[in-house]
């Protein structure tokens, strides 16, 4: 009977704290620690975070090598969310939202969704700026800064 409650108590405990994220959570969490990476090159990036949920920022931190960074002087990169006023990117900062990359003066890019899939954008000038020099995979996702996002 012990060891049937101990068993118990174990399987309890490991379904409690286990979270099952969805593919599309995932997908985003590898596209952007990939993307940390490459542009840091470090195997442990530390990143910081302004305006994302406690919960996205747990799972970014928990699910990937990216280490959360105490203050933005401290961070090698930066994401932002959610801004509601002019934001002027000191460290490679990439915005999660699209009212947010307007609001961001040199942010190196845009990652978001759109119809189930996922967008990245990458400002080349920016790049160039934060002397950022990305492999080959990246060059469908680099445009100048004049270019007009969502329009036709």
């Amino acid at each position: 009977m012990k060891k049937i409650v101990i068993f118990l108590v174990f399987v309890y405990v490991l379904t409690a704290f286990a979270v099952d994220i969805d593919a599309a959570t995932k997908l985003e969490i590898k596209i952007l620690e990939k993307l940390v990476l490459d542009i840091t090159g470090k195997k442990n990036p530390l990143v910081y975070f302004i305006g994302l949920s406690k919960k996205k920022v747990n799972l970014l931190t928990r699910y990937s090598v990216l280490k959360k960074a105490k203050t933005e002087a401290s961070a090698d990169f930066v994401f932002i969310k959610d801004i509601n006023k002019k934001f002027y990117a000191t460290k490679p900062t990439v915005a999660l939202d699209y009212s947010s990359f307007k609001k961001c003066e040199n942010c190196i890019g845009l990652f978001t969704w759109r119809n189930g899939r996922p967008i990245l954008l990458l400002i080349e000038e920016n790049l160039i700026k934060f002397h950022i020099s990305l492999p080959e995979d990246y060059k469908y996702f680099i445009e100048s800064k004049n270019f007009n996002i969502g329009k036709k």
